[in-house]
């Protein structure tokens, strides 16, 4: 009797889930036929079980490639590709700031102002530039290197024109390659590592400079502004769009440039093009004051800048004196979109820190001084203005041969991409493009006129160069910044592919392979809460379809 009685429930349970699979079943059939899914229809409803099965390949094969083609415009927009656009403007400009620098880092009528150190240095140089200019033996060149030199590297360097020579061992011939030992002490060993700073040294001429700025930089700061030279001094004419400039000009000392000057006012905007409407400066160098052996050229280096930016003058122009040298300039303006598309630095944010404005090559300067000071504890002056940004009042000047050793260490293993730095482009950022021409300048009767205006301030140097054209022409520059046009180039970075591309390339693949819209989707949606509903036995397959009907 028990049995039968289990039987009986058993045969009820399975009668039970058997009306509910059929409700089931005929609510999705029902809602199927419905909705405006392209070729459900024909899939659920058809009575030939091979055209059911055709259609049921069609859709697989449909959803498959809708599958594959929403991962590769999701994947593609995940990429985060950028494009350039590039817009061009037409107004007037406001003009950048101009830093001059000297090529001579301190004035040799200055020298007994300096420390005994850096007399004595310069003094062997005077006796090494006349030695050097009367000829050397082979002996004497040897000595006196192995005197000044480290290493077997620097032994031999050639000392006739000696001036003229910028890297050790240049200009070797033939017998004095003879006499340069081979084998252990050759210039370089291939044996050894491929970096090129374990292959060899630097140049002699190079490490006399670098001895010349480190005596430098050991002095007081305003000690180091009064041997250098002088604005004053050498400035003979400043105009800018034909009219005097104002005298507004920013004292910025280097280590290795001495002094340079900035011009900058808000007020220099420029309203026509050419020459007229820029910058006209003429330069007295001062040449008979430059540095034996320390000084490579005569002429001055300009930096054109953003206003309100530090000045790097290695990034700067060369140009020469006994030249007038026309600088056409045009200004690019470029916006970067930053995280995700892209890595670039906040220019607001490092403004509010260091009160400058950002720029990736100051960055990666002021990243090489902030890790000598944690790793040295010294302040190395060598980028005495960016050093100021800091608050190193806590560490001493790096003068000791220990500070040397250290801060030599760090610069060789410095590495100015390194990702720890976060020395990325700005995301927002004024260049500035340059188009230099030049020619010979000045001719006889200028050359009169700018030696009277320097005899009536320094009659000694007018005694020596009076009635010597050549020599005039040494100490003069001309040099014309301006705008070639008054128009601009923004170069805007752009997402390559947006959201709204997305979801429009999204809707385009729903409807190609399944014939769907967002209201097809919301209809699905319902179909999805109705069968969830019926199968937790909610509502009633049946009475949804009447309803429905009704």
């Amino acid at each position: 009797m028990t049995k039968v009685k289990a039987l009986s429930y058993l045969e009820k349970a399975v009668e039970k889930d058997d009306k509910k699979s059929s409700k089931l079943w005929d609510t999705f059939t029902f809602y199927t036929s419905r909705v405006s899914l392209h070729g459900i229809v024909f899939a659920v409803d058809s009575k030939h079980t091979l055209n059911r099965s055709l259609w049921i390949l069609i859709l697989l094969g449909a959803t498959a490639a809708l599958t594959v083609q929403l991962y590769n415009n999701i994947n593609r927009y995940f990429e985060y590709g950028t494009r350039s656009e590039i817009h061009l403007g037409f107004s007037s400009l406001e003009f950048p700031a101009i830093t001059i620098c000297n090529v001579n880092i301190m004035r040799m009528s200055m020298l007994n102002e300096s420390s005994s150190d850096l007399q004595e240095f310069i003094a062997s140089l005077q006796e090494l530039d006349l030695r050097a200019k009367a000829g050397f033996s082979s002996a004497e060149k040897k000595g006196f290197v192995n005197e000044y030199g480290k290493n077997n590297y620097d032994r031999i360097v050639y000392f006739n024109d000696f001036l003229d020579s910028y890297d050790a061992g240049a200009k070797l011939n033939d017998s004095e390659v003879e006499d340069y030992d081979q084998g252990e002490d050759s210039y370089y060993d291939t044996s050894k590592p491929k970096s090129w700073s374990a292959v060899g040294k630097r140049s002699f001429l190079v490490n006399l400079f670098d001895k010349l700025t480190d005596y430098y930089s050991f002095m007081d700061l305003s000690k180091q502004q009064n041997v250098s030279h002088q604005f004053n001094d050498m400035l003979r004419q400043c105009s800018f769009a034909t009219r005097r400039c104002i005298k507004n000009f920013t004292t910025i000392t280097y280590s290795d440039h001495g002094n340079c000057y900035t011009i900058q006012n808000k007020s220099y905007v420029s309203y026509t093009s050419g020459p007229q409407g820029g910058l006209q400066l003429i330069l007295y160098l001062e040449t008979d004051e430059y540095l034996p052996l320390l000084t490579s050229g005569k002429g001055a280096q300009i930096v054109i800048h953003k206003q309100k930016t530090i000045p790097l003058p290695d990034d700067g122009i060369s140009v020469s004196v006994g030249q007038q040298t026309m600088i056409g300039i045009q200004q690019t303006r470029i916006s970067r979109l930053g995280e995700p598309y892209s890595k670039c630095r906040n220019v607001e944010e490092f403004f509010k820190k260091y009160k400058a404005v950002y720029t990736r090559k100051l960055c990666k300067k002021m990243c090489l001084l902030e890790r000598i000071s944690k790793e040295c504890k010294c302040e190395y002056r060598h980028y005495q203005p960016i050093t100021e940004l800091f608050n190193f009042t806590s560490f001493n000047v790096c003068n000791s041969s220990q500070d040397a050793e250290c801060v030599a260490r760090i610069r060789m293993s410095f590495r100015a991409d390194d990702d720890n730095c976060g020395c990325y482009d700005p995301c927002e950022e004024t260049v500035f493009e340059t188009q230099i021409s030049s020619r010979s300048w000045p001719n006889q009767d200028i050359a009169d006129v700018l030696m009277a205006g320097v005899c009536s301030e320094k009659p000694a140097v007018c005694s020596k160069l009076k009635n010597k054209t050549d020599e005039i022409r040494e100490n003069f520059l001309k040099v014309n910044i301006f705008y070639r046009d008054l128009n601009y180039k923004k170069i805007t970075e752009i997402a390559n592919y947006e959201v709204h591309q997305l979801l429009s390339d999204i809707g385009g693949s729903l409807g190609l392979w399944m014939g769907l819209s967002v209201l097809s989707l919301l209809e699905i949606l319902q179909v999805t809460l109705h069968l969830l509903q019926c199968w937790l036995g909610g509502r009633q397959g049946v009475s949804v379809d009447l309803n429905i009907q009704q």
